[in-house]
């Protein structure tokens, strides 16, 4: 039987040293290409961080506006993102979201354009307080 399986072996032309050594190619790296390597150093963790964005990407208005809406001190605006302190963050981040909800709010509203900000006042204003007062002098008369 032996025999019969180095007959085959034999046959078909395999030899065992041969077929243990293979050859095999090292890859020392792979090709990216360079609009790759850009997208993802845009999206690399260091770049996507609420201190990278403040610090780096806002202006020095939109830094302004942003600490005014968390109701941070001037003296903030001219600090890194990384000095503020836990709750100066989150404060930050409320302000955002507070930005955020005031430009849905116009924009829910189709009301962002330039034509809507240009145009005559209606012939009545219209301020929450007072709407809140009137309902309640009508209530009470």
């Amino acid at each position: 039987m032996a025999n019969a399986t180095l007959q085959i072996v034999e046959s078909r032309g395999v030899n065992n040293e041969e077929s243990k050594a293979a050859p095999l190619k090292a890859v020392t790296s792979r090709h990216v290409p360079k609009g790759l390597a850009e997208i993802k150093a845009l999206m690399s963790d260091r770049t996507r961080t609420p201190g990278y964005l403040f610090n780096a990407v806002l202006t020095d208005q939109q830094r302004k506006l942003v600490c005014i809406a968390a109701g941070l001190k001037q003296h903030h605006i001219e600090m890194s993102f990384y000095q503020f302190n836990l709750q100066e963050r989150d404060a930050v981040r409320k302000g955002i979201l507070a930005l955020q909800g005031i430009v849905a709010a116009f924009t829910d509203a189709n009301v962002l354009g330039r034509e809507h900000f240009e145009r005559t006042p209606p012939k009545f204003d219209v301020v929450p307080h007072l709407v809140e007062q009137s309902k309640t002098d009508s209530q009470t008369h």
